[in-house]
């Protein structure tokens, strides 16, 4: 059983940096991530967008932001095992093993959990033929923006996912539709604008699809009003459903780490430790009591600092909080 200082727990972004952060304090760590591949909800949710939000960075597309950071993480030469599911923490003294797969593979003396929402799937709309035509027209993320050229595409969905995927598509797809069941968006301003002044977007509002239909693939979808209840159809080549993802924070049946009451996100400390001595959380699946979570990747980074700081004086009670400034070093 290899031993470790530190376990981390995903390699999304927050993962990813606080890998770096680990070797920055010379903490020998392992980061273990359940996909065969980092970045988290990035090439999952997102790889063809820009990111605007990362300090000293103006814009850079997300995916090689994700290999930017991977390549951080690697600095110190920090190890990151891919297809390594932890299916257990289970304490063993002051210490801990870690169950991966399945199998007892590693010893540690403190755990940070960066796993973001955890397992998480899409959010279906529940209608007839949505899982007929799933992978024959019907998506729920947008992960190859050629593969919509020249199409009629419908989006469903009021926030930026769906707001910005029908931004991308507009001048690629021949047309594009924004079904919203409600008549006020919640995407932010500046992602509504640029939709609302888009001329290749038509926008649907109290509109609901209540059925697919089609042949080997998706050629149609029906429509409700639901305000006046008159029901419509419209010819699609594919259809983008992007009313988000449901999750819930990752639970280890030795410990009980203490969640909030929906069981989405992991309860910490200002120190980012959970109520388990030696055990952290920090990225969007953490959150201090009745304070709001900001899934940016900016600030999952900074807290990711935060947490590796007081978890290096948890593991060397003398060290200083503070690990100097990373321009002072001489890294290759």
């Amino acid at each position: 059983m290899d031993e470790y200082d530190l376990v981390i727990i995903g390699a999304g972004p927050t993962g990813l940096f606080a890998t770096f952060l680990a070797g920055l304090r010379d903490i020998k760590s392992v980061t273990l991530e359940a996909l065969d591949y980092t970045g988290g909800q990035i090439p999952e949710l997102y790889p063809e967008k820009m990111v605007y939000d990362v300090q000293g960075i103006p814009k850079i597309n997300a995916t090689e932001l994700r290999d930017k950071m991977y390549e951080q993480a690697k600095l110190f030469d920090g190890e990151i095992k891919l297809s390594s599911k932890v299916t257990d923490i289970i304490p063993d003294n002051d210490e801990y093993i870690i169950e991966v797969n399945g199998v007892k593979e590693y010893k540690c003396k403190a755990v940070l959990i960066a796993t973001g929402i955890g397992d998480f799937t899409p959010r279906k709309i529940g209608c007839p033929g949505e899982d007929e035509f799933k992978g024959k027209g019907v998506d729920y993320t947008v992960k190859d923006i050629t593969k919509f050229k020249d199409m009629v595409v419908a989006i469903v969905g009021g926030g930026d996912s769906a707001l910005d995927y029908a931004d991308e598509l507009s001048g690629t797809a021949k047309k594009v539709y924004v079904l919203h069941h409600s008549e006020k968006f919640k995407a932010a301003e500046k992602t509504l604008d640029a939709v609302m002044n888009n001329k290749g977007i038509s926008l649907m509002m109290n509109t609901s699809v209540t059925e697919i239909k089609g042949d080997s693939k998706i050629r149609e979808i029906s429509t409700i009003n639901e305000k006046d209840k008159t029901t419509g159809s419209i010819k699609v080549d594919a259809l983008v459903i992007a009313i988000g993802h449901v999750g819930k924070a990752n639970v280890f049946k030795s410990v009980n780490i203490e969640t909030s009451k929906n069981g989405r996100t992991i309860l910490v400390n200002n120190e980012f430790q959970t109520n388990l001595k030696g055990i952290y959380a920090v990225g969007d699946g953490a959150t201090a009591a009745g304070e709001p979570v900001h899934p940016i990747i900016a600030i999952d980074g900074a807290n990711a600092y935060i947490a590796i700081n007081f978890i290096k004086k948890y593991l060397t009670p003398n060290a200083t909080m503070f690990g100097g400034h990373s321009s002072s070093l001489n890294i290759k």
